[in-house]
C-alpha cells in the first residue's frame, strides 16, 4: 500500500511538472492603473521622464515615448530592469523603480505593456498627450468625436470647424501643413479661416505633434 502511494505521488509530480504553464494574460488597463499609481511621479503622465520627482534623481528617467527606449528590449529584459536595476546600489543612486520590490510579476508585465503604448514605432510622440491637449483646447469647435460638431461650431459663420472623420480629411503626408496651421493659425495659412487661432504661444511643437498623432485616431481603419 505504501509502495502504491509513493508511486501515485511520483506520477502526480511528473504530471504537474510536465503540465504546460499558462502564460499570464496581459491587462493593459491594469498596467495603466499601476503606472498612474506608482510610476508617473518620476516618469511623467506621458512617460517622458518629466514627472515632478524626476528633478531630484541622480539620473534622468528614460523617455518612454522614444521608440528606441522600449523597442530595443524584450519584456523579460524590461522586467529584469524593474526587479533588479531599480533597487539601486544602496547609496541612493538612482533608487527609483521600487515597484520591483512591492509588486508581483504579473502587474509589472501589465505596466510594461502599458508603457509600450506610450510610444509609436518610429515616432517620438504621445497619443495620450495629444488626446488630453485636444480635449482641453480643441473639442469645443471640433467636437469630442472630431466631427466638427463641437458646442461652439453653431456660432461660426462661413467657415466651419474641420471635420476630422471626413473621408476628405487626411493627416498622413500633410503633417507639416497641418502643423503649420495649428502653429500659425488658419487665418495665416492655406484656407484662411478667421476662427482658428494661432497656438504657438500656448502649445510647444512637441505638443502639436502629439495632437497630430491623436487626430489620426479619429479615422477608423479600413477592414
Amino acid at each position: 500500500m505504501r509502495r502504491f502511494s509513493l508511486l501515485l505521488l511520483f506520477c502526480l509530480v511528473l504530471i504537474g511538472a510536465s503540465a504546460p504553464r499558462t502564460k499570464p494574460k496581459i491587462d493593459v488597463k491594469r498596467g495603466e492603473q499601476v503606472y498612474k499609481a506608482l510610476c508617473w511621479t518620476c516618469h511623467g503622465n506621458y512617460g517622458r521622464g518629466d514627472g515632478p520627482a524626476a528633478q531630484y534623481l541622480a539620473r534622468i528617467p528614460p523617455d518612454f515615448t522614444d521608440p528606441r527606449i522600449l523597442g530595443a528590449k524584450s519584456e523579460q529584459q524590461l522586467l529584469t530592469d524593474l526587479l533588479e536595476e531599480g533597487k539601486g546600489d544602496g547609496r541612493g543612486n538612482h533608487r527609483t523603480m521600487i515597484i520591483g520590490e512591492v509588486l508581483k510579476k504579473d502587474p509589472l508585465l501589465d505596466a510594461i505593456a502599458y508603457m509600450r503604448t506610450l510610444s509609436i514605432p518610429g515616432k517620438h510622440v504621445s497619443i495620450q498627450a495629444g488626446r488630453d491637449i485636444y480635449n482641453t483646447f480643441c473639442w469645443t469647435c471640433h467636437g469630442t468625436k472630431g466631427d466638427g460638431q463641437g458646442p461652439a461650431a453653431k456660432n461660426l459663420v462661413d467657415a466651419k470647424p474641420r471635420n476630422f472623420v471626413s473621408k476628405d480629411f487626411v493627416v498622413e503626408g500633410r503633417e507639416e501643413e497641418i502643423q503649420r496651421t495649428i502653429f500659425e493659425g488658419a487665418a495665416k495659412t492655406f484656407h484662411g479661416s478667421p476662427y482658428m487661432p494661432e497656438w504657438k504661444s500656448t502649445l510647444s511643437r512637441q505638443q502639436i505633434l502629439d495632437v497630430l498623432e491623436y487626430l489620426k485616431t479619429f479615422k477608423k481603419p479600413k477592414t
